[in-house]
């Protein structure tokens, strides 16, 4: 059969309409024209679709079981169209990714290594963002999906999917009175002063300041950092203490040690993005990321189960160290 999506959505307007006069005007033809290509179907199919008199047009027996087969095709054909333009879009377009430092950890460069296999034709740029932007440019839309360290003041137009748990750490100059503790209970700490960050959101800030065990009691914030490598600075220099992850240990720790947190929640790591501005790239970057994960079972106990028994270095010869307190 001759039969082309044209003449399926010409039917389709007259045996909705059962007027002539009516589906033209809805197709924006010529009323000729509609009936000419009505009886070029008729032909191809090889069987009568309407009854037509003066008065009315209505559909046979034919025509109607015709109709609900021809109604579906346009409308697949339409979504095909759709899928494939969006599908050629993404697959020859640029996806920006915002992270902190460390990205997704041990998994960053196989989630990477995946959604580049699986989009061959995308761009991908990697944007590292400091302390000062825990949303990693997802606030101001400079990111298409980041890597989030949770929570973090999003409000609703965050969409985040958490990738795991790492357990919070405090970080202590060698020679601190607590440095030698096995692990630590969060409400110690509630004294210490703590390293602050240049960041203005409060989520983060709590999070990260120990706040829902200071019972409302400020935090003694000491100095300012933007970076792993300036909160150990700080550290090593005795100004104070920082809440981190325990995969801090990762990072060449000198003249400070890392003391596991006890009766404190972990941190979230995530894949997020804004519910504004979601694509099927993003959704499709999301469940690499999770496909990444859940086949790295063994790096994800290890990240949510660390060994924390190696967790000092002696500080640097020549340079001084003063505990917090």
């Amino acid at each position: 059969m001759d039969v082309n999506t044209r003449q399926l959505r010409y039917f389709v307007a007259v045996a909705e309409e059962l007027n002539f006069t009516r589906a033209a005007a809805r197709l924006h033809i010529a009323q000729q024209a509609l009936s000419t290509q009505i009886r070029q179907l008729e032909k191809a199919v090889g069987v009568t679709l309407f009854r037509r008199t003066t008065r009315r047009v209505e559909l046979t027996s034919a025509g109607a079981a015709f109709l609900s087969e021809a109604r579906s095709v346009p409308v697949a054909l339409d979504r095909s169209v759709r899928t494939a333009r969006r599908i050629e879009a993404n697959e020859s377009g640029v996806l920006t990714i915002g992270t902190g430092e460390g990205g997704a950890l041990t998994l960053t460069e196989s989630i990477l290594s995946e959604f580049r296999a699986r989009h061959p034709g995308v761009q991908v740029d990697v944007k590292v963002y400091s302390y000062a932007d825990p949303s990693a440019g997802l606030a101001d839309g400079s990111v298409d999906v980041a890597y989030l360290r949770l929570p973090i003041d999003g409000g609703d137009w965050l969409r985040s999917e958490t990738l795991l748990v790492e357990p919070r750490v405090v970080m202590l100059p060698a020679s601190h009175r607590l440095a030698a503790c096995s692990v630590i209970a969060a409400a110690e700490l509630v004294d210490e002063p703590i390293v602050g960050h240049f960041c203005d959101d409060q989520a983060w800030i709590d999070f990260w300041s120990l706040a829902e065990h200071r019972d409302g009691k400020p935090a003694n914030f000491v100095g300012r950092a933007s970076s792993v490598l300036e909160e150990l600075q700080c550290v090593g220099a005795g100004m104070g203490c920082v809440v981190t992850v325990a995969s801090a240990r990762l990072v060449p720790l000198v003249g400070v040690t890392l003391v596991p947190l006890a009766g404190a929640r972990g941190s979230e790591l995530a894949v997020g993005w804004r519910a504004d501005q979601e694509t099927d790239l993003i959704s499709s970057f999301a469940a690499v990321a999770h496909s990444v994960r859940d086949a790295n079972p063994e790096a994800v106990y290890a990240l949510e189960h660390p060994d924390m028994s190696d967790r000092t270095v002696p500080p640097v010869p020549g340079v001084i160290h003063n505990p917090s307190r």
